[in-house]
């Protein structure tokens, strides 16, 4: 049973276990108004500082050189660094984007362009997923304005990767643990799948060719996952276990927010402004149990098995969720989310969540800096 739970562990999967009998929750203490718009650009630019500091002299971000010898996460040298690189570049170039840095901006995009295909590691990690996606999506921001055609021909090469490594069940997993196949059968995750889909929502949006198959089978299995009192399934090899830890709402209260964006983006029939604002109060009154997770160095360790490295990725989508909505639903979400996380940036101007080489701080900076930018 130890060597199981270990597993579970080193795998990043969550998996049944126990439920807490009780738990004391941290309070956060809001900003106030007169001052939280100050405090958000300062933060932000502090931000955009360390992404432009960090970058590599190739024009990337992140190196995998550097760990504190206390990893929990199965790679592979060197296709799993490859995805996480590219991964990490795409969304330092969308901050710096977003924010109107343009030096270390154009670089990241060039690395991009030249090298920033990845591709499966081993049989069962298939992280190259994440590059895809952010690549996808990074570059189809660029297509709007910039008329490079080698642009439109890497966000060609990526969906190619996004349609071979689809699951056999529609949508996206980062593991295989189940055969190893060409075509993964390891069962897709909730989250993944959301992610993919904004990504080819913003392809669609930069006029690229998607594959319209592949985006409602995935829509189907986003749809599938979703349970009746409105949270999602961490994974389909899940579904036969809806009350799984992972799987209630106070384990899914940050996976609701970009499910339910890219659901309602794609115009999925069962989900709509209604279910969003559930989900968003959900967000709001279960939020300390994503915040337990963060910084921890085991996933899925945490109550109710939140992991520690979406919490960034669960705010960004929750904001740009609100984005979607504005009007007053983005004027009384957006302080709280804000609220949240301007208290959590490093002294060195990052955030991070999960310690991966030197990939959390960028990732998890660019990730907040974008969503902070939603929230002025």
């Amino acid at each position: 049973m130890k060597i199981a739970v270990l597993l579970v562990l080193m795998t990043g999967c969550a998996s049944r276990g126990v439920a807490p009998q009780s738990v004391a929750l941290p309070q956060t203490q809001p900003a106030a108004a007169e001052d939280r718009g100050v405090r958000i650009k300062q933060a932000i630019g502090r931000g955009v500082e360390f992404i432009v500091k960090s970058q590599q002299p190739d024009g990337s971000w992140g190196t995998g050189q550097l760990t504190d010898g206390f990893l929990w996460l199965s790679s592979s040298v060197p296709g799993s660094f490859d995805g996480f690189r590219s991964a990490t570049t795409a969304l330092c170039v969308m901050a710096l984007r977003e924010a109107g840095e343009k030096t270390a901006h154009d670089r990241g995009v060039e690395y991009l362009v030249a090298h920033g295909e990845a591709r499966r590691a081993e049989p069962d990690l298939i992280y190259n997923i994440w590059a895809h996606m952010y690549v996808v999506q990074a570059l189809c921001g660029e297509m709007k304005t910039n008329q490079d055609p080698r642009l439109a021909a890497a966000v060609a090469w990526h969906i190619d990767r996004l349609v071979r490594y689809e699951d056999m069940r529609g949508g996206w997993n980062y593991y295989d643990f189940e055969v190893g196949s060409q075509t993964p059968a390891g069962t897709p995750v909730s989250f993944g799948t959301a992610a993919g889909l904004v990504a080819l929502w913003e392809a669609k949006q930069a006029g690229v060719e998607v594959p319209q198959k592949l985006v409602d089978r995935a829509i189907r299995c986003l749809e599938r996952m979703r349970l009746p009192n409105g949270a999602y399934i961490y994974g389909e090899y899940l579904q036969y276990a809806p009350r799984a830890l992972a799987n209630q709402p106070r384990g899914a209260v940050g996976r609701v927010q970009p499910c339910n964006y890219a659901l309602w983006l794609c115009n999925s029939k069962k989900i709509g402004p209604a279910e969003c604002l559930q989900g968003l109060e959900l967000f709001e009154r279960e939020h300390p149990f994503l915040e337990m997770g963060r910084k921890r160095p085991f996933p899925h360790s945490s109550w109710y098995q939140t992991a520690p490295y979406y919490f960034y990725f669960d705010h960004y989508y929750a904001a740009r969720l609100l984005e979607k909505f504005g009007g007053d639903t983005q004027g009384k979400y957006a302080p709280m989310i804000a609220d949240w996380i301007l208290p959590l940036q490093e002294s060195d101007g990052s955030w991070w969540d999960f310690a991966m080489w030197d990939y959390h701080k960028p990732y998890g900076t660019a990730f907040v800096v974008m969503t902070l930018l939603r929230c002025q």
